[in-house]
């Protein structure tokens, strides 16, 4: 595989300059980069407003090129003019970055959705995949959400961008989800979990009890979201047991390569039996001055892994 690095991971500095951040990156060697848009419903192209043609001239300038795109909320992004951006910058994945769950009926509806946006793109040249967080391994009827997604869409229509670090998170082995989703894994996404973590690995809970979505219960977010509605930001809580879950919850991250994740079994893993051409670096917080050195530790640590290419 292939490394490459999403935006999310230097979201601050692209929002105070996008250009410069791009160029920081290419700089830096990252030469296949994921862009992040979390603010679809005004953009639809990377989320910073930046013109497709001035995103594909800045890459090639360091020889680099946007090689998949994260869009949210994808339900209310114009489609169409999704496709049109993408087309330009040479991008051919489009990932759902996140859905929001409540009943087995809204589940399966949204399988129908998903598989009807994938043939549309499937159409265009465009590979549809989705994106794990941990609430996906969450059940109904006693079922995985992740395993509904996977049982009830269309292999040409819908591919999966393997999150390892919320799959570990949820309490799975990310090196058996590899084996089990197979090739319709497309995408690898790795994060790192710090060593010092002061929040638990597991976020889900162990029994089938803990793991059971539970009447009224809803996960994830949609673009009814505030988190959504900001364009990607995120309010603060006047809620200070909520503002303290975050605070732990940033705790769980390091730089990618020097935390306690079997980083070297999964490239292993990923190479052997999925169709993934690229993993993906993603530092979702750091505790390093600015993102520019923590993608930049980043990329040190893992050059001491072997199955993957930077070029």
């Amino acid at each position: 595989m292939k490394v490459g690095l999403i935006l999310y991971s230097v979201r601050e500095e692209m929002a105070k300059d996008p250009i410069a951040t791009v160029e920081k990156v290419g700089q830096l060697g990252y030469k296949f980069v994921e862009t992040c848009n979390h603010n679809a419903i005004e953009d639809p192209g990377c989320g910073f407003g930046i013109p497709a043609e001035q995103l594909k001239e800045t890459f090639d300038r360091f020889g680099s090129k946007v090689i998949s795109t994260h869009i949210f909320p994808l339900e209310k992004a114009d489609l169409a003019e999704v496709v049109k951006y993408n087309h330009v910058v040479g991008n051919t994945n489009l990932v759902n970055p996140m859905g929001q769950f409540s009943t087995y009926d809204d589940l399966m509806q949204q399988c129908e959705d998903l598989n009807r946006i994938g043939k549309q793109l499937h159409e265009e040249g465009i590979t549809f995949l989705y994106h794990n967080h941990e609430f996906e391994y969450r059940t109904i009827k006693g079922k995985m959400i992740m395993d509904y997604l996977l049982e009830n869409t269309d292999p040409d229509y819908l591919s999966f961008e393997l999150d390892t670090f919320w799959t570990m998170r949820a309490a799975l082995d990310p090196i058996a989800v590899i084996k089990r989703f197979g090739k319709r894994i497309r995408l690898v996404h790795q994060k790192d979990f710090a060593w010092d973590s002061l929040q638990a690995i597991n976020l889900i809970g162990l029994t089938p009890e803990d793991r059971e979505m539970k009447p009224g219960e809803v996960v994830g977010m949609n673009g009814n979201s505030s988190y959504a509605k900001n364009g990607g930001k995120h309010q603060m809580s006047e809620d200070e047991a909520a503002e303290e879950y975050r605070r732990l919850r940033m705790t769980s991250f390091t730089e990618i390569g020097s935390g306690i994740m079997p980083i070297q079994k999964i490239i292993e893993a990923a190479n052997t039996y999925t169709s993934a051409e690229y993993i993906i670096l993603e530092q979702d917080f750091t505790r390093l001055p600015t993102q520019i050195d923590s993608i930049a530790k980043s990329m040190e640590e893992f050059k001491k892994f072997t199955g993957i290419e930077w070029n």
